[in-house]
């Protein structure tokens, strides 16, 4: 006599193996969106500590200075120059826009150096929508510059400031 499963048996266990794999799946995908979620926060981050750097070695962002040169943060313009736009690539999509204005770029010279950041307005990704939205990024969006004489000064940040995105 042979020892095998029977049909019925067989049919349980993929029932089972489906059942689990439906709950496993999207959990999985959630896990997934807060790993972009936690990449993008860090790479705010060491844009933000690279561009502060470069600045407190140099003193000065050159026109001809070009972000390859200063961080390695995916952007959508790595050759680009760092006082031209560019943007922060999330999940292989453009996401944030930036932009490095110098000291006193606004026309008043007390003004700092800073780091002008918007959220890319329309176009952009589920994903992208919810890093924009996350609240540690909010302080990114949100913070001012003293001395900036900007119609909308919401969204800047100041070379070597110490604007904390750690908490939620």
């Amino acid at each position: 006599m042979k020892k095998a499963f029977t049909m019925i048996e067989l049919i349980f266990v993929i029932v089972i193996l489906g059942i689990l794999a439906s709950v496993a799946i999207p959990r999985l995908a959630a896990t997934r969106e807060d790993a972009e979620i936690s990449a993008a926060v860090a790479n705010l981050r060491t844009l933000v500590s690279d561009a502060s750097a470069y600045y407190t070695a140099k003193g000065t962002f050159d026109t001809n200075t070009k972000w390859s040169e200063i961080t390695n943060v995916p952007t959508d313009k790595p050759e680009g120059k760092v006082t031209a736009n560019n943007s922060l690539k999330v999940g292989g999509q453009n996401c944030i826009d930036f932009l490095v204005k110098d000291r006193g770029a606004d026309g008043n010279t007390n003004a700092p150096a800073y780091i002008l950041f918007n959220k890319k307005p329309s176009g952009v990704s589920a994903l992208c929508t919810q890093v924009q939205n996350s609240e540690p990024l909010k302080a990114y969006f949100t913070s001012k510059v003293t001395g900036v004489s900007a119609n909308d000064n919401k969204g800047r940040v100041a070379i070597g400031s110490s604007i904390s995105i750690y908490d939620e």
